[in-house]
C-alpha cells in the first residue's frame, strides 16, 4: 500500500477447498471488517492458479483458518472436485481448532478408511454424528461430495459439533425435490447465507463441489460460527511484504458528480469501496482551485450542490478512517477552468482563474503561453508564484488530517508551452540565457523539465514543514506506446518525458515523492492499446523493483469491459498495486459489480514479484 505498514506473517501451504459456484455471494469484508475473513488480517497465499478465481478471497481465508492446504506450495487446484475424505478433514480441523473435538475418539469401523490420511478425521465426525458411511461398513473417502451432501454435513456440524443448530428456512430452488433427503438442510444453509444457488432458482444438489467452492462454504460457516461466538479468529497476521496487504488498492473519486458533495453520498462511496476491499480513496477536494473544505489558500466553491458549511475532507476522513481506509486529497495543479463554471458564480474575486488567468493583466497571469503567443487556462510550472501556490495548498491539505496529498497535472500541456513572461524571466535569471529559446532548445527543455519537478519539491517541503507523516503521490503520464526498453533509457523516449516534460521516472529514482500512479488509460479490446498497456506495465514493474517509492499503475475502468478491468487490475497488482479510474465509472458499460469481483479475487494480487 502507499504507506500502510502491513501486519505479520504469511502462511505457505494449503490442501482442500470449495463452495458453490454461486450467484451473488456476500461482498468481501472491508479492511476493518469484523468477520471470519477480515481482509486486513488474512495473509496472502502463494498459489498461482487462483488469480482469477471468484473464490480466491475465501481460499486465502480457509488457509488462514488452517482448514485447507494446497496440492503443492504454489498450486491450489480450485476447479478440482472435493472428496468425502477431504471434506471430513476440513470440518475436523475447524472442530479441533475451536476446541470442539473429544480427547478420545472410537473407531467408526469403516473398512475402507483404515490407514487413510483421513481416518482420524472421519472417525471424529462419525463419533459426533456429523457424517455416516455410504454403507454400514464403508465410508467412501475417495468419492466426490455433492452440493446436497455438503449442505447436510454443514448443517450437522452446527447442530452436533457446536450444539447450535441452523434455523430452518425456505427452499427457493425449483430443482430441489420435496423428496430430496438434503432438502431441509439446503434450506438451512441457504437461509444462513452459507450457500446460495447456482442461479436464483436452482441449487444443483447433485453437482460436485469443487475445491474453490468449498473454501467459500467453510469460510462462510466460520463467519456464522464467529457471529455466534463459537470460534475465535486465527492470530496469524500478514508480514510487511505480504503479496496482498503490502499493495495499494485504490480508486480515484472525482468532483464532477454528486458522490462527494454531502455526507450521505460520502458514506455510500465509502461503504461500496470498503466492500471492494479498497485501502486508499483518492478524493478530489478542489475542482479548479476552488475548495470543498475550509481553506485559507483557495476560495470556497460556489457549487450549488454543496451546503455552505460543508467540509468534504472532515466528512470523508471520518467515514473512511472508521473503515480502515486511507484518504488522499487529490488536487489538480494545472487546469484553472472548466465549462461547468459558466453556469455558477465565480468562486470569489481571488479565484485563480479570475486573478491569474488569461484575462488578467499580463503581469499577473500565472497561466502558460505557447511559443506562438497563444495563452491557455493551464498554470505554467515555471512561474515561481505557481510553485509557491502549490506548496501552500499541499501544506494546508497535510494539516487537514488526510493520509496523503495527491498531485495531478504536474506537467506542461504541450512541448511548445512554458512561455509565460514570468517563467522566461526566471529562466534567464537562473541560466544567464538571453532571448527567447525555441521549443526544441535543449537547455530550455531541460529547465522546463526541472520546473515540473520543482512543483513536487515545493509540495514535499510544505508537507515536511507540517511535521505530519503524509504520503505525497502524483498521477503521472503514460500516454501512447510504452517505453521500448523497461529502463530509464526507454522512458526518456516516451511522451511523458518528451511532450509533457514530466520526468517522473527521475522523481521516483531520486525519491522526490512516495508514490506515482501512472495513468495507464488503454482499451484492452484494442490490440494496439493492449500492447501499449503491456509495455508500460513491464517498464513500471522494472522501475518498482529498483525503487523505494511505490509505482501503482492506474487502469482506466471507464474504457474497458468488466473482464478487461479485472485483467488490467491483475496486471497492475504485479507492480505495487492498482488505482482504478474511476469510482464513478469503473467499467465501460457503467456496471458496478466489478468492485465485488475485485474483492472476491483479492484484486488478482501476484504471489511473487
Amino acid at each position: 500500500m502507499l504507506r500502510f505498514r502491513a501486519l505479520s506473517s504469511l502462511l505457505v501451504a494449503v490442501l482442500i477447498g470449495g463452495l458453490l459456484a454461486t450467484s451473488p455471494a456476500p461482498p468481501a469484508e472491508a479492511a476493518t471488517g469484523t468477520g471470519a475473513c477480515a481482509s486486513h488480517r488474512v495473509p496472502a497465499t502463494p498459489f498461482t492458479d487462483t488469480l482469477t478465481s471468484t473464490h480466491r478471497a475465501a481460499i486465502d481465508c480457509a488457509v488462514w483458518w488452517d482448514m485447507v492446504t494446497g496440492r503443492t506450495p504454489t498450486r491450489f487446484a480450485p476447479s478440482v472436485p472435493v472428496t468425502r475424505g477431504q471434506t471430513a478433514a476440513m470440518i475436523a480441523r475447524l472442530l479441533r481448532g475451536s476446541g470442539r473435538a473429544p480427547g478420545s475418539v472410537p473407531s467408526a469401523g469403516f473398512t475402507d478408511t483404515r490407514g487413510s490420511v483421513f481416518e482420524a478425521d472421519i472417525d471424529l465426525l462419525a463419533s459426533l454424528g456429523i457424517v455416516r458411511g455410504v454403507t454400514p461398513r464403508t465410508f467412501g473417502p475417495e468419492l466426490r461430495i455433492t452440493r446436497g451432501q455438503m449442505a447436510t454435513i454443514l448443517a450437522a456440524t452446527f447442530a452436533r459439533g457446536y450444539d447450535s443448530p441452523l434455523a430452518t428456512g425456505p427452499v427457493p430452488f425449483v430443482d430441489v425435490s420435496p423428496n430430496d433427503v438434503h432438502r431441509s438442510n439446503i434450506g438451512r444453509v441457504s437461509a444462513a447465507g452459507i450457500a446460495t444457488g447456482t442461479t436464483p432458482t436452482t441449487y444443483e444438489p447433485a453437482a460436485d463441489v469443487l475445491r474453490g467452492q468449498m473454501a467459500s462454504f467453510v469460510t462462510r460457516s466460520a463467519d456464522e460460527l464467529l457471529a455466534r461466538r463459537l470460534v475465535v479468529r486465527p492470530t496469524t497476521r500478514p508480514r510487511s511484504d505480504d503479496a496482498y496487504a503490502s499493495r495499494t488498492r485504490a480508486a480515484w473519486v472525482h468532483l464532477f458528480d454528486g458522490s462527494l458533495k454531502n455526507a450521505t453520498n460520502v458514506r455510500r462511496v465509502v461503504d461500496e469501496l470498503a466492500a471492494a476491499d479498497v485501502n486508499v480513496i483518492i478524493a478530489q477536494v478542489a475542482r479548479r482551485h476552488d475548495a470543498y473544505y475550509p481553506s485559507t489558500v483557495l476560495p470556497r466553491t460556489t457549487d450549488p450542490a454543496v451546503a455552505a458549511n460543508y467540509d468534504l475532507i472532515t466528512t470523508l476522513t471520518t467515514a473512511a478512517h472508521a473503515r480502515g481506509i486511507e484518504v488522499h486529497a487529490w488536487f489538480a495543479i494545472a487546469p484553472t477552468y472548466h465549462p461547468v463554471y459558466a453556469t455558477i458564480p465565480a468562486p470569489s474575486p481571488n479565484w485563480i482563474h479570475t486573478q491569474h488567468g488569461r484575462s488578467a493583466p499580463v503581469a499577473e497571469r500565472w497561466v502558460t503561453r505557447h511559443h506562438d503567443g497563444r495563452w491557455t487556462d493551464y498554470l505554467d510550472p515555471g512561474v515561481p508564484q505557481v510553485q509557491r501556490h502549490v506548496g501552500r495548498i499541499a501544506g494546508e491539505l497535510a494539516r487537514k488530517g488526510v493520509d496523503g496529498v495527491h498531485l495531478d497535472y504536474v506537467r506542461y500541456d504541450a512541448r511548445d508551452a512554458g512561455y509565460n513572461p514570468l517563467a522566461l524571466a526566471a529562466y534567464r535569471s537562473q541560466t544567464g540565457a538571453t532571448g527567447t529559446p525555441a521549443p526544441t532548445d535543449a537547455a530550455w527543455t531541460r529547465w522546463r523539465r526541472d520546473q515540473t519537478r520543482e512543483l513536487v519539491r515545493h509540495a514535499r517541503g510544505a508537507i515536511a514543514a507540517t511535521g505530519r507523516d503524509v504520503t505525497l503521490s502524483a498521477a503521472v503520464i503514460s500516454w501512447g506506446d510504452g517505453p521500448s526498453t523497461p529502463d530509464r533509457a526507454g522512458f526518456t523516449r516516451s511522451t511523458a518525458y518528451t511532450i509533457t516534460l514530466q520526468d517522473w521516472d527521475q522523481w521516483v529514482r531520486n525519491r522526490e515523492l512516495d508514490a506515482v500512479m501512472p495513468m495507464n488509460y488503454f482499451r484492452a479490446h484494442d490490440p494496439a492499446q493492449a500492447a501499449w498497456f503491456d509495455r508500460w506495465i513491464a517498464y513500471e514493474r522494472a522501475l518498482a523493483r529498483d525503487s523505494v517509492p511505490q509505482v501503482v499503475p492506474g487502469p482506466a475502468g471507464y474504457l474497458n469491459h468488466p473482464a478487461n478491468v479485472r485483467s488490467q487490475v491483475r496486471a497492475a497488482m504485479s507492480v505495487d498495486g492498482a488505482t482504478v479510474y474511476s469510482y464513478q465509472q469503473p467499467t465501460l458499460d457503467g456496471s458496478r459489480s466489478v468492485w465485488t469481483d475485485l474483492a472476491r479475487t483479492r484484486w488478482g494480487y501476484a504471489p511473487t514479484r
